[in-house]
């Protein structure tokens, strides 16, 4: 099965707003809402997971209201699991190990809350890619002159590339190899993480660059 992992148990403080980031409003609606739609469009994915944590009960609250009021159209298709909160990699092995319990062999596609111009046609690129080979896990990077291009800040950057935030591997909690698939999209890249992203955004959106 091809379950995509929406996280959004992230504390957000570089947002600096008065909600929490995954409910954060672009364009009069929350971020990830956005995210959502884009995996639920996708022609790969059978099941979406979104991993909330102690850091965003609010953001909890609205998933559970949005999944209840469509449980009857929706069935089993959405799903709500509660990591922990204490990092990253702290709640992505925590959701490896549920995952493993039940198959070893599930594709987990994630991606972050703060992602919302990620569409599905670049989601179901990612996977086509991912299936081509036997690495078990996948990650997807952008060069660096994308973010230098539109003057956004990457979180990381290692040989001229910078995580998007995309990632997949195995339900299996261990290491694994990787393959990197770079990818210079601009969508890929926009993470909304300060006030000043929000701002490139609108210009960007009302420019239909995004």
């Amino acid at each position: 099965m091809i379950i995509g992992i929406l996280m959004a148990g992230g504390k957000g403080k570089r947002l600096n707003a008065d909600v929490e980031k995954p409910l954060f409003k672009f364009k009069d609606k929350p971020l990830i809402d956005y995210v959502l739609k884009n995996l639920k469009d996708s022609k790969y994915i059978e099941k979406i997971v979104v991993a909330t944590s102690p850091h965003t009960t609010e953001t909890k609250k609205y998933i559970d209201n949005l999944f209840n009021n469509s449980k009857k159209a929706i069935g089993s298709f959405f799903n709500r699991i509660e990591t922990p909160g204490d990092g990253y990699l702290e709640d992505l092995s925590f959701l490896l190990s549920i995952f493993e319990e039940k198959s070893d062999n599930d594709v987990l596609l994630f991606i972050n809350a703060d992602l919302p111009f990620v569409s599905s046609e670049t989601i179901d690129f990612v996977l086509e890619e991912y299936m081509k080979n036997n690495t078990p896990a996948m990650s997807v990077l952008v060069p660096i002159e994308i973010f230098e291009e539109y003057d956004i800040e990457p979180s990381y950057i290692f040989e001229n590339l910078a995580p998007s935030g995309l990632n997949i591997l195995i339900s299996q909690n261990k290491v694994q190899n990787e393959e990197k698939l770079i990818i210079p999209k601009l969508e890929l890249a926009l993470n909304i993480n300060t006030i000043e992203d929000i701002k490139l955004a609108n210009y960007l959106s009302e420019n239909k660059a995004i």
